[in-house]
């Protein structure tokens, strides 16, 4: 777990001349190579180190914080698509503080929460809870599924997301990788022209 920020740096162009073959002066104008690409997009991503929410780490190879390259990615269009994913309450048998991690927030059963008569009630006090944070929503659940929307950007596909304490099998996190994920845009590959 550490704390940062993504920042975005404008995108730039530059050439880039790749051919595909070699060229033979010898045959004239026949002789010239074939243009494959001539330039590519691309920005840069700098970690910002301990400042915004807490993430998961992405890579225990590389736990510091780095500049990622590649390009803002749309999957439809150009509009902010927030962060989601599930937290379904399994058990309603704590055996003693248990806290769900989101973000820069620790909300702990019996402290933030009440732990309900039944894992739909539980369910219902971790969204109300998750709800009043900023930045977050929860809506009142159906059953015993807390559906979280989180953050949009790059930063919210890695906002912590997991339970800590005594009993963290109480809860099943969906996405199970730690962080919240479906956030656009994402860094998606550079643009090759």
């Amino acid at each position: 777990m550490s704390k940062k920020l993504i920042g975005a740096q404008a995108a730039f162009t530059m050439l880039v001349p790749v051919y595909r073959g070699g060229s033979n002066p010898s045959r004239g104008v026949a002789g010239n190579p074939d243009v494959k690409r001539q330039t590519m997009t691309m920005q840069h991503f700098p970690e910002i180190g301990g400042r915004g929410p807490e993430t998961a780490v992405s890579s225990p190879k590389t736990p510091g914080i780095a500049t990622r390259v590649g390009h803002v990615a749309y999957t439809t269009s150009p509009i902010p698509v927030h962060a989601t994913g599930t937290i379904t309450v399994a058990g309603n048998i704590f055996a003693g503080p248990t806290s769900v991690l989101l973000g820069q927030f620790l909300l702990t059963s019996g402290i933030e929460f009440a732990i309900g008569g039944t894992e739909a009630l539980t369910a219902i006090n971790l969204a109300a809870a998750i709800d009043a944070l900023p930045g977050y929503s929860a809506p009142v659940p159906g059953a015993a599924i807390v559906t979280v929307t989180g953050p949009f950007g790059v930063l919210g596909n890695e906002v912590l997301f997991q339970a800590d304490g005594a009993s963290p099998y109480n809860f099943t996190f969906t996405p199970e990788d730690g962080s919240l994920a479906g956030a656009e845009p994402a860094l998606g590959p550079v643009i090759l022209g």
